[in-house]
């Protein structure tokens, strides 16, 4: 199993084992208000406290769990009024005091997941805030890389033509060419040739410093390194 396949698998078991805590938690502390509220007496408004069942229904990730929790608790808000013990308050007081309380856990539920869907919104903005900002970061890095590497071409290909002057001026004198120098050209081409290559192929960029205080890219000591392997074997 791949690692990205593991950390999925992990995730989603992770993810099943809060739902089933959540779920669990909620129909526990539910279960205890009815049957709280089914010893008091109809007067008391006990079903208020199943606001703190659709508070911890926000844990779970699933939205619709929340109005799911809140439809239950109105049904047991019911349960709990016909199955609580009488008393001497007038009925229309009981009523208001169930309607109340039902009131009070759907406007919970809906503020609570307005309060979560801006939570969510300002997360996403935060995410790709943080992706915009990797985004020019990178292009900043490359356009670095890229501007200390066309320096380091024109370090090179400049010294390559410095050397090209000497011999030119030898041509112009002499009309011709040495063997010395005809050896001397030929090796310069190679070095120019073996330099811009190993630049091209570097697996680690390092930064040195050039001339006028400009910032290049480091390549000699991958040549040094295999001067040094090249020689030992």
């Amino acid at each position: 199993m791949s690692d990205s396949n593991y950390l999925n698998a992990n995730s989603s078991d992770q993810g099943n084992s809060t739902q089933l805590s959540v779920y669990f938690t909620c129909g526990l502390v539910a279960i205890l208000i009815l049957l709280l509220d089914m010893i008091t007496l109809l007067g008391v408004a006990s079903g208020i406290l199943y606001i703190v069942v659709v508070l911890l229904s926000l844990r779970s990730p699933v939205k619709r769990f929340t109005i799911v929790v809140a439809a239950v608790c109105t049904l047991l808000v019911g349960i709990g009024y016909m199955g609580s013990p009488p008393s001497d308050i007038p009925i229309y007081q009981t009523v208001a005091n169930r309607l109340l309380a039902v009131a009070s856990i759907w406007t919970a539920a809906i503020l609570a997941l307005i309060q979560q869907g801006q939570t969510e919104a300002l997360h996403q903005a935060r995410l790709q805030s943080m992706h915009s900002i990797r985004e020019i970061e990178i292009r900043e890095e490359k356009l670095k890389v890229l501007k200390a590497t066309m320096r380091t071409v024109q370090d090179i290909t400049g010294n390559f033509l410095n050397n090209l002057q000497f011999i030119r001026l030898e041509i112009d004198k002499t009309q011709t060419l040495s063997p010395e120098s005809i050896k001397k050209l030929d090796e310069l081409i190679q070095d120019t040739s073996l330099r811009i290559n190993k630049l091209g192929n570097l697996e680690e960029i390092r930064e040195k410093k050039m001339a006028g205080n400009m910032i290049g890219i480091d390549y000699e000591h991958t040549i040094k390194n295999e001067s040094t392997i090249s020689k030992s074997n």
